[in-house]
C-alpha cells in the first residue's frame, strides 16, 4: 500500500486535468480582447481552474493582478487579490490564501462594497476555521453573517448556515452541525443550485460517520456523488470517495474502503489538494492498523502528519497524533502511545475552548431571534402587499372620480407605510449590535476569569518559583496585548531594586539584563507614587509633563509608548513592582486588564508571604547545627568506610572500561549492520556516506574539535542517509530530474534518518546531526529550515562534505561536475549556505594539503 500511494505520488501530483468547453472559450476570448476585457477573463479563468489545475488557477489570478494594477481599477485588484486567495485556498496554502483574503477585503471596504465584504469575510473565517483559529472564526462568519441579512442575501444565508454547521461539527456537536445543514440544504434545493447542493448533503455525511449513522451517511455520499459526477467537480469526488472509505472502513469493509481510498487519492493528487493528501494518508493508515499491516499503517500516518503540519493544519495534526497514539497502542509501546495521546489532547483543548463554544451559542441565540424577526417583518410585508393590491384595484376605480387629490392620498400612505417598515429594520439592526456588544462582553470575562484561574493554579504547588513567575508573565502579557510584562524586585536594605523576570512578546528586544543592580535615588518619583499603592497608568508616555517623571519611566523602557505599573507589598511594605509597556503603539489599559493584573499581583504577594514564613520555620532549624558538630566523630568513622567504598568503586570503574569497550564494538557493528542495509538498498548510497565520512571527519579534525565530536561526525557522516531506505527505489534510481513531489519524498530522508536513530544510546547527538545535515546558513535548507547558529557546527561540517562528494559524482541522471566546480560552488556560497569556517578547511584540504578520496571505478551519489 505505502510503495502504491508513493507511486502515485510521483505519477500523478503534477499532473494537469483536461480543461472543459466553457476554459476553451475564455481562452480564446483572452487573445483578442483589450486590457480592461483582459482582467474580467483572466479573473474567469482563474476560477474555472480552482477545481482543475490549482497552479493555473494561481498563474491566471496573478496575471489578472498584475493588469489591474496597471490599470489603477481596484474593484478589479480586489476580485484579482479574492481569486488568488482561493487559489491557494485549494491547494491547503491557509496562511497564504488568509493573506490575500485580507488585503482584498481591506479594498473593498475601502470602496464599501458590501457584496465583497461578505463574500471577503466568510473566505477569512473558513482560512481561520481551516488553521484552527476558531475564535477568529467565528468573528469574520458573524460580521458576514450580519452583512448577508442587511442584504437580503439568500446566497449569505446559505454560506453562514452551512459555516455554523461546520464549527458545530468541528467541536463535535453533531446534532446542532446536522440542523444547521438541513436548513441550508433546503435553502439550496429551493434555489436549485446543484453544487451547493452536494456540499451540504458531503456535509451531513460527514457529520453522521462522526454521530455513527453509518447507513444513512453512505445515502448522502452516493447522493452527492451522482450529482458531482454530473458537475464533472473531480475535488469533489475526491472528497465524497475519501468519505466513503472511512464509512467502509467503520463497517469493517476492509476491501471497498481501500478502494475508495486509493480511488480518492488519485484524483485528490490531480487537484494538488494538499489537505486532502494528508486526510486521505491518515485514513490509510488507520486502515491498515485495522489490516493489522503494522508498517505501512505506520509510514502512512506519518506522511499525513508531515503533509498536516506543512499547512499547519491542527484539525488534521490533532488526528494524526490520534492515530499514532492508536499504532503505539497497537504495538504495545504505552509510553510513546500516551505521549501522542496527550499531543492530540493538547491541540483538543485549545480547539474546543470555552470561549469559542460559548459564542457559538450566543451566536446561535442571535440567529434564531434574528429569524423571529425577520420572519414577523416579512409576514407583515405580505399583509402590507395584500393590503396595497386591493386598494391599488380600488383606486383604479376611484381614479375615474376623483383624480388626482386621492392619487396624493395613496402616495402619502405609500411613504407612512415604508418609513414605518424602515424603522422597524433599524431597529433589527440596533438589537443585533447590542447583542454583538454584550457578547463580547461576556467573552472577555470568561476570557479573564480564564486567565486569573490559570494564574492561580500555577501558585498551587509552586516547584520552581522562577518558573511560576515566567508563566504568569506570559499570561499577563498575552491578555493585556502588552509587548513585555515585568517584575523588578528591591534588595534587603532598598537602595538597590533588581529587573528579576521578564516576558516578551514576539520580536521585541528583553530589557532585563540591561536592568539590574539600579539604585533606588534613580527612580525616586515612581517608588512615591507607589508607596501610597497608586496605580501608574500612562497611555501616551510622549505626553508626560514632568521630565524629572518621564525620565524614570523612560529608564525602564526608553521605546515604551504606553506603561502601567502596580506596587507589590509584603505586609504593607513595599518590596517591587510588577507591570506592563507597549512599545508598537499607544494603548489605553482598561478596568480588564488592570483587573487581571491586580489579582496577579496580590497572587505573588501571598506567595511571598507564605515563603517568608517557611524562611522563619527554617531560621529555626538553624539550632539544630550543633548536633551536627557533635557527630564529627562518626563522621570520621563512615570516611573509614569511604575509604573502603573508593577501592571497590575503583573495580567497578575497571569493569565499566571493560564494558565501555564492548558497548563500542557493539556501536561498530550497529553502524556496520545499518551500511550493510543502505548497500542492500542502494549500493551508491554506502559508497557515499563513506567518502563524506572521510571528508568531515578530515575537517573537523584541521579545526581541532574534540576527540567526541570527530567520532560523532565520523559516525553521523556515515549514517547521514540512513533515512533513505524508505523512500522507493524507482525515485532513488530515477534517470531523470526529479518532479517536486519526488523531491518532496526525498526531503524527508532526514527525519527518517533521526527518527531511526534517535532511540539508540550513542552517547553522542549522531541523530541530531544527522536531522540537520541538510540545513542552509540563510534558512533555505530542509526539513526545518533552520538559520544560522540554530545548526549544530558537526551538521555544518557534513553538509559541506556532502555538497562535494554529490557534485564530484556520477549520478543516474548527470555525469561528475569535477572538484573545481564543486570547491566553486561551497566558496561562492560560503556565509550564505555553507559555514565559512567549514568552507575555508575544506578548500586548504584539498588546494594545498593535496587531500583525495580513495580511487573508485565509478563515483557515484544519492539524490540530496
Amino acid at each position: 500500500m505505502r510503495y502504491f500511494l508513493v507511486l502515485i505520488i510521483i505519477i500523478c501530483y503534477f499532473s494537469e486535468a483536461l480543461p472543459n468547453s466553457r476554459t476553451d472559450s475564455l481562452e480564446i476570448s483572452l487573445a483578442t480582447a483589450d486590457q480592461l476585457d483582459k482582467v474580467n477573463i483572466l479573473n474567469q479563468l482563474s476560477q474555472e481552474y480552482q477545481e482543475i489545475s490549482a497552479r493555473k488557477s494561481i498563474a491566471y489570478a496573478s496575471s489578472a493582478l498584475q493588469l489591474a494594477r496597471d490599470s489603477g481599477i481596484r474593484n478589479d485588484i480586489a476580485e484579482s487579490l479574492a481569486n488568488l486567495g482561493s487559489a491557494y485556498f485549494s491547494i491547503s496554502n491557509y496562511k497564504k490564501a488568509l493573506e490575500y483574503h485580507t488585503n482584498s477585503l481591506q479594498v473593498f471596504q475601502d470602496l464599501t462594497d458590501l457584496k465583497g465584504m461578505f463574500s471577503l469575510n466568510s473566505y477569512i473565517g473558513k482560512d481561520h476555521e481551516k488553521l484552527g483559529n476558531y475564535d477568529k472564526a467565528l468573528d469574520f462568519y458573524l460580521i458576514s453573517l450580519k452583512i448577508s441579512n442587511d442584504l437580503e442575501n439568500q446566497d449569505g444565508i446559505f454560506l453562514g448556515l452551512l459555516n455554523l454547521g461546520d464549527l458545530y461539527n468541528t467541536l463535535n456537536n453533531y446534532e446542532k452541525a446536522i440542523n444547521y445543514y438541513q436548513q441550508a440544504l433546503d435553502l439550496a434545493e429551493s434555489s436549485g443550485n446543484k453544487k451547493s447542493i452536494s456540499s451540504v448533503l458531503i456535509n451531513i455525511g460527514s457529520a453522521l460517520i462522526e454521530h455513527g449513522d453509518y447507513s444513512n451517511s453512505l445515502s448522502y455520499f452516493h447522493r452527492s456523488l451522482e450529482i458531482e459526477q454530473e458537475l464533472g467537480n473531480m475535488k469533489q469526488i475526491s472528497v465524497i470517495l475519501n468519505n466513503l472509505g472511512r464509512v467502509y472502513l467503520q463497517l469493517r469493509e476492509y476491501e471497498k474502503a481501500r478502494t475508495n481510498l486509493e480511488r480518492s487519492m488519485t484524483l485528490i493528487l490531480e487537484t494538488g489538494n494538499q489537505y486532502g493528501i494528508a486526510e486521505t494518508f491518515i485514513n490509510i493508515g488507520k486502515l491498515q492498523l485495522e489490516m493489522k499491516n503494522m508498517k505501512e499503517a505506520f509510514a502512512s500516518i506519518n506522511q499525513g502528519l508531515q503533509f498536516a503540519t506543512n499547512i499547519n493544519a491542527k484539525q488534521l495534526i490533532m488526528k494524526g497524533y490520534l492515530a499514532l497514539s492508536e499504532y503505539y497502542s497497537a504495538v504495545n509501546n504505552n509510553e510513546e502511545s500516551l505521549h501522542y495521546y496527550k499531543l492530540h489532547t493538547q491541540i483538543k483543548d485549545n480547539i474546543f475552548s470555552e470561549s469559542i463554544s460559548n459564542k457559538l451559542n450566543n451566536m446561535q441565540d442571535q440567529l434564531e431571534m434574528d429569524d423571529r424577526k425577520l420572519n414577523l417583518v416579512k409576514l407583515q410585508k405580505d399583509k402590507e402587499i395584500i393590503k396595497l393590491e386591493s386598494e391599488k384595484k380600488n383606486l383604479h376605480l376611484l381614479l375615474l372620480f376623483m383624480g388626482l387629490v386621492l392619487a396624493t392620498g395613496f402616495i402619502i400612505v405609500l411613504y407612512k407605510k415604508y418609513k414605518t417598515n424602515n424603522n422597524n429594520n433599524k431597529e433589527l439592526q440596533i438589537e443585533i449590535l447590542n447583542r454583538m456588544t454584550s457578547e463580547k462582553r461576556l467573552i472577555k470575562n470568561l476570557q479573564i476569569e480564564n486567565a486569573i484561574t490559570k494564574i492561580s493554579f500555577m501558585f498551587i504547588n509552586v516547584s520552581d518559583i522562577d518558573t511560576c513567575i515566567n508563566e504568569t508573565l506570559a499570561e499577563i502579557g498575552s491578555f493585556c496585548q502588552a509587548s513585555r510584562s515585568f517584575l523588578f524586585l528591591f534588595n534587603k536594605d532598598k537602595t538597590i531594586i533588581d529587573n528579576t523576570h521578564e516576558w516578551c512578546n514576539n520580536n521585541v528586544q528583553p530589557l532585563i539584563s540591561n536592568l539590574q543592580g539600579i539604585s533606588t535615588t534613580k527612580l525616586s518619583q515612581l517608588f512615591d507614587k507607589l508607596e501610597t499603592d497608586e496605580i501608574i497608568n500612562i497611555q501616551n508616555v510622549a505626553k508626560i509633563t514632568s521630565e524629572i517623571y518621564s525620565g524614570e519611566i523612560k529608564f525602564l523602557n526608553n521605546n515604551a509608548k504606553s506603561i502601567l505599573i502596580l506596587p507589590l507589598k509584603l505586609k504593607g511594605n513595599i518590596t517591587g513592582f510588577i507591570g506592563l509597556d507597549n512599545v508598537s503603539k499607544t494603548i489605553e489599559w482598561r478596568e480588564e486588564e488592570l483587573r487581571v493584573l491586580k489579582i496577579s499581583t496580590e497572587i505573588i504577594e501571598a506567595y511571598y508571604v507564605k515563603r517568608s514564613r517557611v524562611k522563619q520555620l527554617e531560621t529555626a532549624y538553624f539550632g539544630l547545627e550543633k548536633k551536627v558538630h557533635d557527630r564529627t566523630r562518626e563522621l570520621a568513622e563512615i570516611n573509614h568506610e569511604l575509604h573502603l567504598e573508593v577501592t571497590e568503586r575503583k573495580r567497578v570503574e575497571l569493569q565499566l572500561n571493560d564494558s565501555f569497550k564492548k558497548l563500542k564494538k557493539a556501536i561498530e557493528e550497529t553502524i556496520n549492520a545499518f551500511i550493510s542495509a543502505v548497500e542492500i538498498r542502494d549500493p551508491y548510497t554506502a559508497g557515499h556516506q563513506l567518502r563524506v565520512a572521510k571528508l568531515s571527519y578530515e575537517i573537523a579534525g584541521e579545526m581541532n574539535l574534540t576527540k567526541m565530536q570527530l567520532d560523532a561526525i565520523r559516525i553521523a557522516a556515515i549514517l547521514h542517509d540512513i533515512g533513505k531506505i524508505y523512500i522507493p527505489n524507482e525515485i532513488l534510481s530515477k534517470p531523470t530530474s526529479l518532479t517536486e513531489t519526488e523531491f518532496s519524498v526525498i526531503k524527508n530522508h532526514p527525519l527518517a534518518g533521526y527518527d531511526i536513530l534517535k532511540t539508540i544510546d550513542f552517547q553522542m547527538p549522531i541523530a541530531k546531526i544527522v536531522y540537520q545535515h541538510h540545513e542552509k546558513l540563510n534558512g533555505s535548507g530542509y526539513p526545518q529550515g533552520l538559520i544560522g547558529n540554530e545548526i549544530m557546527l558537526e551538521a555544518r561540517i557534513v553538509n559541506v562534505a556532502d555538497v562535494i562528494d554529490a557534485m564530484i559524482s556520477q549520478r543516474p541522471y548527470r555525469p561528475s561536475q569535477g572538484i573545481d566546480e564543486a570547491l566553486h560552488e561551497i566558496e561562492s556560497n560560503s556565509g550564505i549556505l555553507y559555514d565559512p569556517e567549514v568552507v575555508e578547511t575544506c578548500m586548504e584540504l584539498f588546494t594545498e594539503k593535496g587531500f583525495q578520496f580513495e580511487e573508485i571505478k565509478i563515483r557515484t551519489a544519492p539524490r540530496q
